[in-house]
């Protein structure tokens, strides 16, 4: 019986927690719950009562804060001078493009070189025989060496 009603206080701060002392605020499905809780509970009382002072000192708070004018003319300058350039520029902010081009050159050359040096693995005949150059120790030679094992 503990674990249950516990577990109702949790869901009821919880709510409080999202929802705030608000009734109309709180989940239908929670509706039925909450109000049991407060009619039968004092540390459910209690928390609605910390969150109404809660409440009432973020309402108490609540200054609209506006902007300068002159600060909407700066950002919309900044904007405007970072916005400029070539099309190039544009589409490509990052600085120079000479150096990722170059390396997905070197990645393209290194992949083709490791997929003619390899052996071709996928063969579905039975001979031994490899159709491509290996440069080195191949899987078909670790297979083989380790057979014995």
């Amino acid at each position: 019986m503990k674990e249950k009603h516990s577990a109702e206080l949790e869901r009821f701060k919880s709510v409080l927690d999202i929802y705030g002392s608000r009734r109309q605020a709180w989940p239908t499905a929670d509706k039925d719950l909450m109000s049991r809780l407060l009619e039968t509970s004092d540390v459910a009382k209690s928390m609605l009562r910390q969150e109404e002072k809660f409440d009432s000192l973020l309402k108490a708070e609540d200054v609209s804060v506006t902007a300068p004018s002159a600060l909407l003319s700066r950002v919309l300058v900044d904007a405007e001078e970072t916005n400029t350039g070539s099309l190039a520029k544009i589409l490509w902010p990052f600085g120079s493009f000479w150096q990722p081009a170059s390396g997905l050159l070197v990645a393209g050359f290194v992949g083709a070189f490791l997929g003619l040096a390899s052996p071709n693995l996928i063969s579905g005949d039975d001979d031994l025989s490899l159709d491509e150059p290996s440069f080195g120790v191949s899987l078909f030679d670790l297979e083989s060496d380790n057979a014995s094992l």
